[in-house]
């Protein structure tokens, strides 16, 4: 999908329109997590710590939507991360939001159905699990309250981490330039902040480019407030800014 609206044959808007009730983050979402499957599993963390702040030292599994059920509650997560440590696993919880809110208590039943629920779809191992984290992915202002409410109620048993699109862009950019020694790693993170970079969800100002200043010249005016004839005047080097409105 990302190659698709990169190159300009698909845009968001009719994806969406296109795809009846599915919202877009289910498809970044399938497009984000579920890529990192082609990657070396040492790529695959280091994309994973980019994208949530976790590091993963040992081998990741990736769920994607997993339905899970508990006495009185039941959630879908986006992805549920399941991290080898040593002997035992731990689960980290991510949820991608492109513009849309949480449900209520959303937080708080991903958590508590991931730890102890039963899977009913998705292949997620039986419990009880061990979730170390939570990462909210497009995280806005309307998200701040149910994302406090559900730190209070886990207080500082787990790590709740949230990450606007456009600093999963630069993350993102800063990944393709230090991945040089993983060409495959590199087209991913590249894909992914390119296609980024184009929404306005994800839109940042790129870096400057280097600036070279002329040498230090004077220039003289005749009466008629004109360069004075046989005046030399210094070349400056051309350079080109291009700058785009704020979502």
């Amino acid at each position: 999908m990302f190659d698709a609206v990169v190159s300009g044959k698909a845009r968001m808007d009719v994806i969406i329109y296109g795809a009846g009730k599915q919202p877009r983050e289910d498809l970044v979402t399938s497009t984000l997590f579920g890529s990192m499957r082609f990657l070396s599993s040492e790529s695959r963390r280091l994309a994973i710590e980019k994208l949530t702040g976790k590091k993963p030292e040992g081998e990741v599994d990736i769920y994607l939507w997993p339905y899970l059920r508990r006495v009185g509650e039941n959630a879908e997560p986006d992805v549920v991360l399941r991290i080898k440590d040593g002997e035992r696993f731990e689960y980290w919880i991510v949820e991608v939001k492109w513009g849309a809110g949480l449900g209520k208590d959303q937080v708080g039943r991903e958590i508590r159905t991931v730890c102890d629920g039963e899977c009913r779809r998705g292949g997620l191992p039986g419990g009880p699990r061990s979730v170390s984290g939570y990462t909210l992915i497009g995280a806005l202002e309307r998200h701040a309250a149910e994302l406090e409410r559900a730190r209070r109620e886990f207080d500082r048993s787990l790590t709740i981490s949230d990450f606007h699109w456009t600093a999963i862009t630069e993350r993102l950019r800063t990944l393709a330039r230090g991945a040089a020694h993983d060409p495959g790693l590199v087209a991913w993170a590249t894909l992914a902040a390119t296609f980024l970079g184009g929404q306005p969800e994800g839109m940042v100002l790129s870096e400057w480019p280097d600036l070279t200043m002329p040498d230090a010249c004077d220039f003289s005016f005749d009466s008629d407030e004109r360069f004075a004839l046989l005046q030399r005047i210094a070349p400056v080097a051309e350079c080109q800014f291009n700058f785009s409105e704020a979502p």
